[in-house]
């Protein structure tokens, strides 16, 4: 790999750690909400293509 390859690898992967640092500090309550953003848009990816609904939780 030659050494702007591995420039950009190496900063693609600091800044992949750096988020999941970031979204692990998040309260429960928010990694809950963003649990259902990605409920609701798979359901969004199954409805396109003809596949049944799945189980969205409800957050009151």
């Amino acid at each position: 790999m030659n050494t702007t390859l591995k420039n950009i690898a190496e900063e693609i992967f600091r800044r992949k750690q750096a988020a999941r640092r970031e979204a692990a500090r998040l309260p429960i309550e928010e990694k809950l909400r963003i649990l259902v953003k990605l409920q609701q848009r798979a359901n969004e990816v199954r409805r396109a293509t003809g596949r049944p609904e799945m189980f969205v939780w409800q957050l009151d």
